[in-house]
Formats: structure tokens, sequence, C-alpha cells
């Protein structure tokens, strides 16, 4: 899967997570506790992003004795 394609994948799961977080806003208060979904969905963009990217740096890891 090329990265552009997860990155699209990840900026979709991002607005559900922000459609998720506004309905549990809008409701009363003791469905708060399912804001917990958009926030572990967040956190797993952040994730795949960060392994995205340092898997697309220049192999530094090998030092010259």
């Amino acid at each position: 899967m090329s990265a552009s394609s997860e990155r699209d994948k990840d900026v979709l799961l991002m607005l559900f997570a922000v459609q998720c977080t506004l309905l549990v806003y809008a409701m009363p208060a003791w469905t708060w506790p399912l804001l917990l979904f958009p926030a572990l969905l967040t956190v797993q963009v952040m994730r795949a992003e960060y392994h995205r990217r340092l898997e697309e740096l220049p192999e530094r890891r090998e030092v010259d004795p």
C-alpha cells in the first residue's frame, strides 16, 4: 500500500473521530466516556504516521567505526 493512500485513509479516520467527538459533545454527560474512541483513533493515526516517516528517512543507522 502506498504512503499517499495510507495518509488518505488516516485523514478519513481523523474526520470520523472529529465527527464522533462533536456528536458526543451534543449528547448528555453520561455519554462522554465515548470520547475514548476518537482518542484511540487519533493515537493510532499518530503512530502510523510516525512509523511511516521513519521508513521514509534515508538510512542513517550505519555508523562508520
